[in-house]
């Protein structure tokens, strides 16, 4: 049974100081007595040593932070390095100074656990803080390796994905990250359409009551990018006019298939073209889809800003910039316009592509289409 528990602030400090590592002190300061407890649990966080220093709340000087000093009495005590000292001692225990940190391969083998994939863990020689995570196997005879990379700049994520795709020599894998701050969504959707999904782990992953990582997606419909191709600008004949995201995965469309597409909306039960500003639904399978126009332009912006994040999307922070201050109500109003509400068979509303998810007593958001509804988002090109 999943906790309460949010991982959102490991992953952040996971990702700028890899492999993470501080004294318990720190880390409960820095994630929360019950997280930092739920991961030495899970054994995601273990014992490395003894800490030498503590943190201090002003840091400043050439003898910060405090020094662990323990007194012949048997006491410890974390003291200013700096002469005259700028803060006062405090009074520490050895549970306090018990330095707790990552091992990769740990971490690793949590993610297998959640992730449902077995295989060898390994450290990809010449390339820092890369990881083969396991391998997923959807089939018996179908084998597709997993990776996790941490990295703190755009340009160095790039990089990474560029020499796992060099290595591989056409092979599609998947690849983990602790979040999608520092990724494009330009690379992330260049990336899906060679068949390698980017996955953020970042309201992906969170602790059961056990500590043990879990995840509440289905494996095979988060790792169902790997080597599912979309066409690319170069199988085109004219320039791209807009990207489309079907059930079938991702395509740029020419002026030809995108005319194409649109006289094929009665093969669906959705099409929202941001092109035309029209959304037509298909509400009642007896009837042909039924249009809707002059959609907000902003509806679409928050609309590919969803799709485009692997696991759950916070509007309010990672929604388009111009929309964050309101992107709660954007959202819904959104998915209101570019979504299908029903009620199940015990009546309760659901949605036929963005579901809703409650994390640290907040509602987000998870695009999560229902099986075989055929649906097609049509968005302009992202540059």
């Amino acid at each position: 049974m999943a906790s309460d528990l949010d991982l959102s602030r490991f992953w952040e400090l996971l990702e700028t100081n890899f492999p993470l590592a501080g004294a318990r002190r720190d880390l409960r300061d820095s994630l929360g007595c019950d997280l930092v407890t739920a991961l030495e649990t899970g054994e995601v966080l273990s014992y490395v040593r003894a800490a030498e220093r503590i943190s201090c709340p002003r840091p400043g000087g050439a003898g910060c932070p405090r020094h662990v000093v323990e007194l012949s009495d048997g006491r410890i005590l974390g003291v200013c390095g700096n002469d005259p000292p700028e803060c006062e001692d405090i009074e520490l225990t050895q549970r306090d100074i018990e330095v707790l940190g990552v091992q990769p391969e740990r971490l690793c083998r949590a993610l297998r656990h959640a992730l449902c994939m077995g295989g060898k863990i390994e450290a990809i020689a010449g390339l820092r803080n890369t990881y083969r995570a396991g391998t997923f196997k959807p089939r018996p005879t179908v084998r597709n390796s997993v990776y996790f990379v941490a990295r703190c700049a755009e340009r160095e994520y790039s990089e990474a994905f560029d020499a796992l795709r060099s290595r591989q020599e056409g092979n599609s894998f998947a690849i983990l990250v602790p979040t999608d701050r520092f990724v494009s969504v330009d690379t992330i959707r260049q990336m899906a359409t060679l068949g390698i999904p980017i996955i953020a782990l970042r309201g992906l992953i969170s602790p059961d009551t056990n500590g043990q990582l879990i995840t509440s997606e289905d494996a095979l419909q988060l790792f169902e990018g790997i080597g599912r191709r979309a066409a690319t600008t170069a199988g085109l004949s004219a320039p791209v006019v807009a990207q489309a995201l079907t059930h079938e995965g991702w395509r740029d469309l020419d002026e030809t298939s995108y005319r194409g597409l649109i006289e094929k909306v009665n093969e669906y039960s959705i099409v929202a073209d941001e092109m035309s500003g029209v959304v037509w639904k298909c509400v009642n399978r007896r009837k042909s889809p039924e249009p809707i126009e002059d959609v907000q332009p902003g509806y679409f912006r928050m609309i590919h800003a969803t799709v485009m994040k692997k696991g759950y999307f916070d509007p309010a922070v990672e929604g388009p910039m111009e929309e964050q201050e309101s992107g709660k109500q954007i959202f819904q109003r959104a998915r209101k316009a570019i979504d299908i509400k029903y009620k199940d068979r015990h009546g309760t509303t659901k949605w036929r592509l963005f579901k809703t998810a409650k994390v640290d007593n907040h509602a987000v958001y998870h695009f999560q289409p229902d099986p075989n509804f055929k649906f097609a988002l049509i968005f302009l090109p992202r540059s």
